[in-house]
């Protein structure tokens, strides 16, 4: 269908956004060319975060590009487990939809013609994006056994504590810019949670009775989130000028909705950015 598939994964703890993703062996291996890989930059107060953004073209590369991220991901000791993750995972997969060859036709442009000489007449390709999410549980600081647990329950329960907070102003139906700002978290999710983008949460509890507390609070911010009512729209978002991408090239419609310092669009290799960076960022081939 000429679709093309956008994958990246990176986590989160405190001020921090680490890349979870190792597209080295795969190009080396002839799986993925050096052009499907590209870089975007998140700024973090001071300082820069880099991520890779892979485009993969069949399901067991994208699969097994994950499976590592899974791997690389940071895990340690926790008052529950002996391997616990210690920091939030998220993974972005962008679907790109090409212009119909028959919408093409219909305006006298081949069907091996490109996105931007399509974009050049008016006519839109669509972006859809899924971000799946992997929330570090909570854990009371005093009862991890070790110095280096304890540091990471302290930043991971304080991210915990500003994501609820905006999930509280989603069930009030009052979120507001402010949220962004709370976290690198926040700020890493703030354009899929937005009105316009649909949400689903699954909620996980333990069953033992010294966690009674903490699960009873879990179960009714899970009751609590059913007034969540965000249902997905599809929005037009404003692609990277000319400084990033070829003259020409028009909006595009977008499930993600527009937001006024940073819109998606194709970056370098003709690969969605996402949307959770300043208007700095600049996206480069590796």
């Amino acid at each position: 269908s000429g679709s093309t598939v956008h994958a990246c994964c990176y986590e989160v703890l405190g001020d921090a956004l680490t890349d979870l993703v190792d597209a080295g062996p795969f190009v080396a291996r002839g799986l993925l060319r050096p052009e499907d890989v590209v870089c975007d930059e998140l700024f973090i107060k001071t300082q820069k975060c880099r991520y890779q953004i892979v485009r993969v073209s069949n399901v067991d590369t994208c699969l097994n590009l994950l499976q590592d991220a899974r791997v690389n991901r940071t895990a340690g000791v926790s008052s529950c487990n002996l391997n616990s993750s210690r920091t939030h995972a998220v993974v972005h997969l962008f679907v790109q939809n090409p212009v119909a060859n028959q919408t093409k036709a219909a305006v006298g442009l081949g069907p091996e013609a490109g996105v931007q000489q399509a974009a050049a007449l008016g006519l839109n390709s669509t972006i859809g994006a899924l971000t799946l999410v992997d929330l570090a549980g909570t854990e009371k600081e005093h009862e991890n056994p070790s110095e280096q647990g304890r540091k990471s329950a302290r930043l991971l329960n304080t991210s915990l504590s500003s994501l609820n907070r905006l999930l509280r102003k989603l069930q009030t139906g009052c979120l507001d810019e402010s949220e962004r700002r709370q976290s690198v978290l926040n700020k890493c999710l703030w354009e899929y949670m937005r009105p316009g983008c649909g949400i689903a949460l699954i909620f996980c509890v333990n069953p033992l009775l010294r966690h009674r507390t903490i699960t009873l609070s879990t179960l009714a911010m899970a009751t609590d989130s059913k007034t969540i009512n965000n249902q997905r729209k599809a929005q037009y978002v404003q692609l990277p000028g000319p400084e990033y991408d070829p003259p020409g090239v028009k909006p595009v419609p977008s499930s993600s909705p527009r937001h006024s310092h940073r819109q998606p669009g194709v970056g370098a290799a003709g690969c969605p950015g996402t949307p959770c960076a300043s208007p700095e960022e600049r996206r480069t081939p590796m």
